[in-house]
């Protein structure tokens, strides 16, 4: 099996540190100011969580922040200990199952009845005026979503209120994601996962197997690959809806729950809070493929001072002014990268974006006019030689935007490219792909990935997405009209470059490989070629629809 080293190349170091998860010491001796004090709350079936009250010095009632996290409580004291400093009382607290916290570990689903206990303990307590907001990111923005009903304001940051979304994206498992995240956090305290065993685990099968082969049996992974599809295993860890509390949503262009923080803030409904804002920045869960820094901070903003300010604004009526002014005082703030700043607007997608249809041709072009010559293009598609994902949206080391030129000579893919461009293309918004295809595979994947072509040839990777079809293979392939979600950018290629169509059918480990076989995902084990077919032309127009942005300058 070739896939590439330096995907593979996963230290726990990096990924604990773009996904907290090591315990840090309390300092023994807290700041003057405030004062630290751990208590166990129990739980409605008697557990108890072990949490920390953080308390400025000075007697009175103070708005609440809480944060609930599996991560060790301990690694909150920075943030903690600067809202206590500033007016708050603060709950931070280990959620079920982890550190000082009793109960057994399940991912998800005693989130919102263990934070309703939670808030009910805080209501309770002489020191709460009323007031009470959410903060932190990741899991700990999940346990703002999952409550988010009995909450004045939360601070979502990359994170998602549906699970199924985040394991499933267009219905593919979320390998990468799903085992370099369940493996690790599931470990015993003090007894690593090596990283190459997790790497291994991907070739295994089945999959339920797998994930048993690095350290012992994983229910909660062992579930998410039974439940499939949605059903009410997933609907139970569902909170996306209608509120009505003051939402600061900060999401991330390359980041593994994008697609479902768009779908949570528009959910919202008409009763949503006027303050409330969704900001997307060129971030991502892990440590990017290519160090970009797209202008540094000062272009895209202080996330955590905006947070800050966001919960004193809500909760304590603050007339303090924002300092970043990177964000744009409008509903939606979308970064735009290569261009390097932000867009402001008050509708997604903006009413300056334009869905339109580039087509794909017979001479392997992308072009607005659509091809009159129809054509077939045929590739195989081997599991046991997946096309290898470099970069894109899952969560670990070399995510996000990575060079492709290495994939490049690979047949098990299809390539359109436009003419090198006479101006900026701006992209903004939604991304999305028709393909007409078949398959003499009882079931197969259809990935479409967009990438820059650099005037030097570097090709830089832009976005993904990808579905599963199915056929009947007793009989002839037949051809499927495939509808893909690429899920969504802000991106401007630049005069000079090329913008690329890469169609494949594995993207391999930030998507599950497909066997061909048909077979439950669960129990899948015997592997078969499948040999593809893209048609282009009048009668079979492929094509991707681009979101492009009229800036008028």
């Amino acid at each position: 099996m070739r896939l590439s080293r330096c995907l593979l190349a996963i230290s726990l170091s990096v990924l604990y540190s773009a996904y907290p998860i090591t315990p840090a010491a309390l300092s023994q001796e807290s700041p003057a100011k405030i004062s630290i004090n751990e208590v166990q709350i129990m739980m409605d079936d008697s557990v108890t969580l072990a949490t920390d009250i953080y308390l400025p010095s000075e007697k009175g009632k103070f708005p609440c922040i809480l944060i609930r996290s599996p991560y060790d409580k301990k690694n909150s004291q920075k943030d903690a200990t600067w809202f206590a400093e500033n007016g708050f009382a603060v709950v931070s607290q280990d959620t079920r199952g982890k550190f000082a916290s009793e109960g057994v570990f399940y991912p998800f689903i005693h989130e919102r009845k263990d934070g309703l206990a939670t808030i009910a303990w805080i209501n309770q307590q002489s020191w709460y005026n009323g007031k009470i907001g959410g903060f932190g990111g990741s899991y700990v923005g999940y346990t703002q979503l999952a409550i988010a009903d009995h909450l004045d304001a939360i601070t979502p940051h990359m994170t998602g209120a549906d699970m199924y979304g985040l394991i499933y994206p267009g219905g593919l498992f979320s390998l990468a994601t799903c085992f370099n995240w369940g493996l690790v956090v599931d470990a015993k305290k003090g007894n690593p996962i090596p990283p190459q065993k997790i790497l291994a685990s991907y070739f295994i099968l089945p999959l339920t197997v797998a994930d048993d082969s690095t350290f012992k049996p994983n229910q909660f992974l062992d579930d998410w690959l039974t439940h499939q599809y949605r059903d009410a295993y997933w609907g139970a860890q569902n909170h996306r809806g209608p509120l009505n509390c003051a939402v600061l949503s900060i999401g991330g262009w390359y980041d593994i729950f994008l697609k479902a923080q768009i779908e949570d803030f528009q959910a919202l409904g008409p009763g949503a809070h006027p303050g409330s804002r969704l900001i997307i920045g060129p971030w991502a869960h892990g440590k990017p493929g290519v160090d970009l820094d797209f202008g540094g901070s000062q272009k895209t903003g202080h996330v955590k001072a905006f947070q800050r300010q966001f919960l004193a604004k809500m909760l304590k009526d603050s007339a303090l002014k924002l300092e970043d002014e990177a964000f744009k005082p409008t509903r939606y703030s979308l970064f735009i990268m290569q261009r390097n700043e932000y867009f402001g607007c008050d509708q997604y997608p903006p009413k300056e974006t334009a869905l339109l249809q580039y087509y794909l041709t017979s001479a392997n072009t992308v072009s607005r006019k659509q091809s009159a010559v129809e054509e077939q293009f045929k590739f195989t598609y081997d599991p046991l030689n997946p096309f290898p994902n470099k970069g894109g949206t899952f969560l670990g080391v070399g995510v996000g935007p990575a060079w492709q030129n290495k994939n490049c000579s690979r047949r098990d893919q299809v390539i359109f490219e436009t003419e090198p461009l006479d101006s900026p293309l701006v992209l903004l918004g939604p991304l999305s792909a028709t393909l007409y295809a078949s398959t003499d595979a009882p079931s197969t994947d259809f990935i479409v990935c967009l990438q820059d072509v650099y005037p030097d040839s570097q090709v830089l990777h832009i976005q993904e997405g990808g579905t599963t079809i199915y056929s009947d293979a007793t009989s002839a392939p037949r051809i499927q009209k495939v509808d893909i979600s690429v899920w969504a950018t802000g991106y401007q290629l630049n005069p000079g470059h090329k913008l690329r169509v890469s169609i494949c059918s594995s993207w391999f480990p930030r998507f599950n490989r497909n066997l061909n076989s048909g077979e439950p995902i669960a129990s899948a084990k015997t592997p078969r070629l499948a040999n593809q077919v893209i048609y282009v032309g009048r009668k079979y127009p492929s094509h991707v629809t681009l979101p492009v942005l009229d800036l008028k300058d």
